[in-house]
């Protein structure tokens, strides 16, 4: 009862064997009311249906896709809701008091993406306010809260729905993840040192930052690299293998910023050089 994918990579592995991109494989989307049979729903009864809003079955979750940015656990965003179903989607979840579904577009050219245009992994958030803007803009300021899967595509609604697994993180006790949560903080802060005119309090927040995953998470919606990058960090549900992804990330970032800020203080030196050979003349002619 979903759509079909286009053939892809080998998928990535979870817990229990289970394929991160396995899906089940009915050609179209399962419709909301498929169980109800056409031949019981008397005329009248046909036309209050269609007035009222189906109900939301517990396991789905009301979708909004997003273009260029992907929505990590712990995140604070707030994606612009140009589209009229993504309106529709956010003001569901905020009367029903439900929390949405974020997803990246894989093809961010769709005005009006459908299964097929989606990535399959995302975040699920909370809204915590919704703005309009005075030149007519939306925004929800969402909070991501976990990763999610879908399983199929629901039809019968004015906003995309889906239903999903909810991945829910397992962090153990691990040496070799909190030497590697260790080894990933002290990077990203050696990053930050690196960077010009960082803001105290992103320092700040990084240093307080406990727990593996949630240090993961923070990181990896703070680095700088592609919206790409970042869904193939979102679907890494390992998390010893997610660490080790940004430990090499990272130390390949600091090198760049290294290498960056040499080149600045040689240029630099040289343009003082020759300034001061350049004044030097001045002043030579001035006493001649």
């Amino acid at each position: 009862t979903r759509r079909a994918r286009p053939p892809c990579a080998p998928p990535a592995k979870i817990d229990g064997g289970r394929e991160m991109n396995e899906r089940t494989t009915p050609e179209t989307p399962v419709s909301a009311d498929a169980a109800l049979r056409q031949d019981q729903v008397s005329p009248g009864a046909e036309e209050k249906r269609q007035a009222t809003p189906r109900a939301l079955p517990e396991d789905a979750l009301i979708i909004v896709p997003v273009r260029n940015v992907v929505l990590f656990p712990g995140m604070v965003l707030p994606p612009t809701v140009a589209r009229e179903r993504s309106r529709n989607a956010a003001h569901e979840a905020a009367r029903l008091q439900r929390p949405l579904g974020v997803l990246l577009q894989s093809n961010p050219e769709a005005e009006e993406p459908n299964s097929e245009d989606l990535h399959w992994v995302g975040t699920t958030a909370n809204v915590l306010r919704y703005i309009t803007g005075p030149e007519g803009t939306h925004h929800a300021i969402c909070q991501g809260t976990k990763r999610f899967r879908v399983l199929q595509f629901l039809e019968g609604y004015p906003f995309m729905a889906a239903q999903v697994e909810i991945i829910d993180p397992a962090e153990p006790h691990d040496p070799d993840i909190e030497g590697r949560a260790l080894a990933l903080k002290q990077r990203a802060l050696e990053t930050l040192q690196l960077l010009p005119q960082v803001p105290e309090e992103v320092v700040a927040a990084l240093s307080g930052v406990t727990g593996a995953a949630r240090l993961a998470d923070f990181i990896s919606g703070l680095i700088d690299i592609t919206p790409a990058e970042k869904q193939a960090l979102l679907e890494t549900f390992d998390l010893k293998t997610r660490l080790d992804k940004l430990l090499e990330l990272l130390s390949h970032r600091i090198e760049v910023l290294k290498v960056s800020r040499e080149i600045d203080e040689r240029t630099r030196g040289s343009i003082e050089g020759m300034n001061r050979k350049h004044l030097l003349r001045e002043q030579m002619h001035q006493i001649q």
